[in-house]
């Protein structure tokens, strides 16, 4: 296992500024995904840690040790593709003994590996098939496995479930949360998707432009966002963001909003709006809202019996109501501040 630190990190392309004194701790054996829009940034660090994308400034250490100077095939890493990277006339066995041969493994250890790690991924009923002989789930099964025989100290995976359908995604997330379970090693997992991240990841690095704008556990993201873009990135659908009088903002989940046909009585931010549409999603329904005011926000609750175009009341209890700054900063969560309360009350319909 090992620790992953950057120091100061910054990364340029000529000109073109993609990364500038970035500190980030990725912790021994932990699962943490790097998760943001394309070209924030996160495959970049990704492959500072493989050593295929050095830093133009800055350390990167493994165990305190500076590697920015060590050979990729020296640094006790494995890095697991979106495209698989597997041989197509190599059968599976001869897929995942590639590296050992040319690391000179003997082959009864060789042979012990393949046993070992096919079994772990399973794979070894097949592993005399080729490739085209296999679902995506399977070849990428092939690369974990080839990956795993390896020993190494950090897993790194870029993106390696985007080619694979929405079911296999999903059950593929739950197998490596399994693997990881399993190995005890440190995975640096990137991806674009925050339902990948929420669903893995012990620790979420959620990015944006080449900045970190939030560290922390999925719960901690979700309930706590350290700002706009966090509330918004994370979440499906993402926090409903209103702007108020004195240009403030506050916002509230889509699941904390009550639905009433009738004005509800009691403290809270309330509106009325107009049901615009309505998707049944099995245990939830979403609705999209026209607020009095003309902004439309979501909400997800369990009630399905709402319909579009239907007039109705939203209620958010103090407790579920976040605020942020004017520069977008979150600084409170659970009830409206004193300065606050009447510009909120203030928001409310009659």
């Amino acid at each position: 296992m090992a620790q992953i630190e950057f120091r100061n990190v910054s990364k340029y392309f000529g000109s073109n500024k993609v990364i500038e004194n970035l500190n980030l701790t990725i912790e021994d054996g932990k699962f943490t995904v790097l998760v943001g829009s394309s070209g924030c940034g996160k495959t970049t660090l990704l492959r500072m840690i493989a050593g295929i994308g050095p830093a133009t400034s800055g350390q990167v250490l493994m165990n305190g040790k500076d590697i920015s100077e060590v050979a990729p095939g020296k640094r006790d890493i494995a890095m697991v593709f979106q495209n698989y990277a597997i041989y197509p006339t190599m059968t599976v066995r001869e897929n995942i003994e590639f590296g050992l041969k040319n690391r000179k493994v003997p082959k009864e250890e060789r042979n012990r590996l393949i046993d070992e790690y096919s079994r772990i991924v399973d794979m070894y009923n097949l592993l005399s098939r080729k490739p085209s002989q296999l679902s995506g789930g399977q070849r990428q099964r092939i690369a974990l496995a080839r990956a795993m025989v390896k020993k190494p100290a950090v897993f790194l995976m870029d993106e390696p479930l985007s080619n694979l359908d929405a079911k296999l995604r999903a059950s593929m997330r739950i197998e490596l949360k399994e693997l990881h379970q399993k190995l005890k090693t440190t995975f640096v997992y990137v991806t674009h998707d925050q339902v990948e991240a929420m669903s893995m990841a012990d620790i979420i690095v959620l990015m944006e432009k080449g900045e970190i704008q939030q560290v922390g556990t999925p719960e901690e993201i979700y309930h706590e966002p350290a700002n706009v873009f966090a509330a918004q990135f994370i979440g499906t659908p993402p926090m409903n963001i209103i702007d108020m009088p004195n240009g403030y903002k506050m916002g509230y989940r889509p699941e904390s909003v009550v639905f009433t046909a009738e004005k509800p009585a009691g403290d809270g931010y309330r509106k009325k709006g107009r049901i615009v549409t309505r998707e049944m999603l099995g245990a939830e329904t979403q609705y999209k809202v026209e607020l009095s005011s003309g902004q439309a926000v979501m909400v997800k609750i369990a009630d399905s019996r709402f319909r579009e175009k239907q007039d109705v009341w939203i209620t958010v209890e103090p407790e579920h109501l976040h605020y942020f700054d004017l520069s977008g900063v979150h600084y409170s969560h659970g009830g409206a501040p004193e300065l606050l309360a009447e510009v909120v009350g203030g928001m409310n319909d009659v």
